[in-house]
């Protein structure tokens, strides 16, 4: 059994078990928000050790959100710690990093439960919540983990890891330990998200995606666009002026239809600050991708990446409606897709888009699945209530169906 530890008042550097005690990993639970920050270091080695990326979680990215997006919700930052033999003084080892939230009701029927829940946090600029964890113990984190989970300290009958990829490193080692278990689990969503995986060059890699008239109908498009004007691609170069850089895509955003309909970055000052935060703090670390279409040195489309491990995450993309006839956005996807070649440490990119992307769908060839597991932490009614799940499930499928039939009028004779 792991050595567990509930505390809002942690250090950030936290005293290892008794010596006297089995030297085996521990959960610290830190429940004060405002704390997080001071295992960002730790974190950061986690990060970089990762068996599966996900930029999201990163320390940078998500303490960022916290005041901004998480005022509202219970948060609190599991973390599994183990004794580390490297070191004299016995610090011990950050090995995995679970930022968590306490819902006081199930949602994952799209109607509430009274359950109090537990679920990886994500947060509206939040689109993957795989949780960081070193590869090199990977088993024993996650173990260690669901053995608090076992304890039952935090409350909660169910514990949701919401929004993982279900086809990466992280999802196939979850599986194998809940089947170790027999943990009752239940896969509450799932869908597929348009993804890049590099080919041999770029041309490959569009002649494979594109068909010849679509390439021609692209060729077609950036002939007139530059009939109107000097047309130029640029990329954030590392003596770039990030702020210009910032301020002239969020502009580019706020004059499209995001804007108009209030969904732009720019909308509301909590948006605006969490992305100026991140993309600012993103460059400096060297993990910002951001690309620009421009004609006549006005910029008609902009897309902004950030970066982990050997892959990227598709963040915004934002362009002229003016000259939509142009499709300035898949011009711009074209290149980005060049770019990705030119460079070496980029093997993939995550769309983090909607299931159903009409451009991207057209240009990304692969796609990634994105899950939510619902497990039972042990704790009463768990075990119950996501083996029932199956069967609520098709009795309010049944229920709907049946009033849909019994609202529709019959036919006249």
């Amino acid at each position: 059994m792991s050595l567990l530890r509930d505390t809002s008042e942690l250090s950030a550097t936290p005293n290892p078990p008794d010596a006297a005690l089995p030297r085996k990993m521990w959960v610290e639970v830190v429940r004060d928000p405002e704390k997080w920050a001071d295992y960002a270091t730790a974190w950061d080695e986690v990060a970089a050790a990762a068996i599966e990326p996900n930029v999201f979680f990163e320390s940078w990215m998500l303490l960022p959100a916290i005041p901004r997006f998480g005022v509202d919700s219970k948060l609190l930052l599991a973390l599994v710690f183990a004794p580390d033999p490297t070191c004299d003084h016995g610090s011990p080892k950050l090995c995995g990093v679970f930022p968590l939230e306490i819902q006081i009701q199930y949602r994952g029927l799209h109607q509430a439960l009274p359950v109090k829940t537990l679920s990886l946090w994500k947060h509206k600029y939040c689109y993957l919540c795989t949780p960081l964890i070193r590869a090199e113990c990977a088993n024993e984190t996650l173990e260690a983990f669901f053995e608090w989970l076992d304890s039952g300290d935090h409350g909660c009958a169910l514990m949701e890891f919401k929004f993982i990829a279900g086809d990466g490193p992280f999802y196939h080692l979850l599986t194998d330990l809940l089947y170790k278990m027999a943990k009752p689990t239940f896969i509450s969503e799932s869908y597929t998200r348009a993804l890049f995986r590099r080919a041999a060059d770029p041309g490959a890699y569009l002649c494979s995606a594109l068909s010849g008239k679509r390439q021609r109908d692209l060729k077609r498009q950036s002939k007139q666009l530059s009939e109107l004007g000097q047309i130029e691609y640029a990329a954030l170069a590392s003596d770039n002026d990030i702020t210009a850089w910032i301020e002239e895509f969020l502009n580019l955003e706020a004059a499209s239809w995001k804007g108009k309909e209030n969904h732009a970055l720019v909308s509301r000052a909590a948006d605006r600050e969490y992305f100026e935060t991140i993309a600012t703090e993103a460059f400096q670390r060297g993990q910002l991708m951001m690309l620009t279409l421009r004609l006549d040195d006005r910029p008609i489309a902009g897309k902004c990446n950030f970066l982990a491990g050997r892959g990227s995450f598709a963040f915004k993309i934002a362009y002229d409606e003016t000259y939509s006839r142009y499709s300035p956005g898949k011009l711009l996807e074209v290149e980005n897709i060049r770019l990705a070649h030119d460079n070496p440490q980029l093997e993939w990119m995550d769309s983090c888009a909607d299931p159903v992307h009409v451009m991207l769908d057209l240009i990304w060839t692969s796609r990634r699945t994105i899950q939510t597991i619902t497990v039972s932490t042990g704790k009463a009614p768990g075990d119950l209530i996501v083996s029932a799940i199956p069967m609520l499930k098709w009795l309010k499928s049944k229920l709907m169906r049946r009033k849909t039939t019994r609202s529709q009028p019959t036919n006249a004779r």
